[in-house]
């Protein structure tokens, strides 16, 4: 895809903390009794995620993937709210569109 080595490495250096905020949150609210029946199977959790990265600002940083998690902490509370918003919106929505077999 990149042509220059310093783009490619820096491709992987970049870290956007809004994806891992989604996806750790996804992961704990579908652990919840109220989710207990919702699909779960890896196209679900795509769309339920892309439902709400596409809704949400980018975050990003540059950093390794240990230090990323450091950094969440640092988020404004606000970010946080509406992150949790839009991961619960997400699901709603997509449970209510998956196919019965999806469970």
């Amino acid at each position: 895809m990149f042509k220059d080595e310093r783009l490619k490495h820096l491709k992987g250096r970049l870290n956007n903390l809004t994806e891992e905020i989604v996806l750790k949150m996804l992961d704990d609210m579908l652990k919840r009794e109220e989710f207990k029946n919702v699909c779960k199977d890896e196209d679900c959790l795509l769309d339920m995620a892309t439902y709400a990265l596409n809704r949400l600002p980018a975050k990003y940083v540059a950093t390794s993937k240990g230090k990323v998690f450091s950094k969440i902490e640092e988020l404004e509370q606000q970010h946080l709210v509406d992150v949790l918003s839009v991961v619960t919106k997400s699901i709603k929505i997509v449970s209510e569109n998956a196919h019965p077999n999806n469970h």
